[in-house]
């Protein structure tokens, strides 16, 4: 079941990533009202470490693409990659659910999304790993900030344009 889960979101991947800009105008333009996606860069801060507990992590990837849910409604996709390294002497524990997408509509908070594999997992000292953060949200909404924010409080927030 995982490899095939995993097996349709990479083609999903590959299958948007072969449009083409005239693509995207005759998709927004038949009249279905649906909003491109929106384009999304991290301000400042990609590739750079942080460190929050004894775990260095930085992100290192960040895309967006039109998606549809479960119920087959257009979203948006955003997705960041994040790689983390326990530099402590502890075992540490990172999951995605410690990360929260914010947009424009009214600071309008989105938890990772549960339609994707979301990475998580205790990391030994010195052990490293990789994982993507997936979010879907309304169409026409712009994702303003990236938080890592473990047990409600914001320890690292990333400002995105």
């Amino acid at each position: 079941m995982k490899k095939l889960v995993l097996s349709i979101l990479a083609i999903c991947f590959l299958l948007t990533g072969c449009s083409t800009a005239n693509d995207k105008k005759t998709a927004n333009s038949d009249g279905d009202g649906a909003a491109p996606a929106a384009e999304v860069a991290v301000k400042d801060g990609l590739n750079t470490p942080f460190t929050a507990d004894g775990i260095e992590m930085k992100l290192t990837e960040v895309s967006s693409s039109e998606s549809v849910d479960q119920a087959d409604k257009p979203k948006q996709l955003i997705t960041f990659t994040v790689e983390n390294k326990n530099i402590g002497t502890e075992d540490k524990g990172i999951g995605a659910i410690d990360f929260r997408l914010v947009t424009d509509k009214k600071d309008k908070t989105y938890p990772v999304t549960e339609e994707m594999e979301a990475f998580g997992g205790v990391l030994k000292p010195d052990e490293s790993a990789k994982g993507k953060l997936y979010y879907l949200i309304e169409p026409g909404e712009k994702p303003t900030k990236l938080e890592y924010a473990p047990a409600d409080k914001a320890l690292k927030t990333w400002d995105l344009q």
